[in-house]
């Protein structure tokens, strides 16, 4: 177990963008996926959406009218775009190292991934944390998708927790974490601005998986609530 006083015994983790250099991979998909349907959205649109379910994407981004008429056959689109680049992803910087020194130092680690399974096993694949994950949540284990709190719910649920924390790069994993009660840990390497995730309500930022591995004591101190 950690050295330090615990106060946090669990670390949820989303996948895309936190763990895996993805975010402008499935931007693109997206685009593609729209522009397939003959819907030309802003890429910058669609990038402020990722971190949602696929499910919530479409409306977000094209409205209500194009998830009624368009949104099934947008995300089959995108399913084929983004397979078609999935061997260019590549583990964040510190990422592996990260998921197996929680693991080694004793925490509970759980993902939280609105993502589709296949996705998140090519994921695990990259970072070769496969044994070192307690648990692991997608997009078909929870009836809502981020920002609703029910997915990161499910992920605590599938382990032994009683003080959890979640880190995420988006918006909406920060507001889903804080929807189920969590304390959370942004990190800028998915594309959103430090301002943004604090004024979400992160208890802290940092800009990648390298630097919070760097920081894990103090950073998990402060974010669980520590204060010694």
């Amino acid at each position: 177990m950690p050295s330090f006083p615990i106060v946090v015994d669990t670390v949820v983790l989303d996948v895309d963008g936190t763990l895996v250099d993805s975010n402008y991979h499935l931007t693109l998909a997206w685009w593609r996926a729209f522009g397939d349907v003959g819907r030309h959205v802003p890429a910058w649109r669609i990038h402020r959406s990722i971190g949602m379910g696929g499910d919530r994407l479409v409306a977000a981004v094209a409205g209500d009218d194009a998830e009624e008429r368009d949104g099934d056959r947008v995300r089959t689109a995108w399913e084929r775009h983004y397979d078609a680049v999935l061997a260019q992803i590549r583990p964040l910087p510190g990422a592996p190292e990260l998921v197996s020194e929680l693991d080694g130092r004793g925490f509970g680690v759980s993902l939280a991934s609105s993502g589709l399974p296949r996705h998140t096993r090519n994921a695990l694949a990259l970072l070769g944390s496969s044994g070192h994950i307690d648990a692991a949540t997608t997009s078909e284990d929870a009836d809502e998708s981020k920002p609703h709190p029910e997915l990161v719910q499910v992920a605590l649920d599938e382990v032994d927790a009683s003080r959890a924390v979640m880190v995420g790069d988006s918006v909406w994993d920060v507001s889903s974490a804080r929807s189920a009660g969590l304390p959370v840990i942004g990190l800028l390497c998915g594309g959103f601005g430090r301002a943004e995730l604090t004024d979400e309500g992160a208890a802290l930022v940092c800009d990648g998986p390298d630097e919070l591995l760097n920081r894990i004591d103090e950073v998990l101190r402060c974010a669980g609530g520590d204060s010694a």
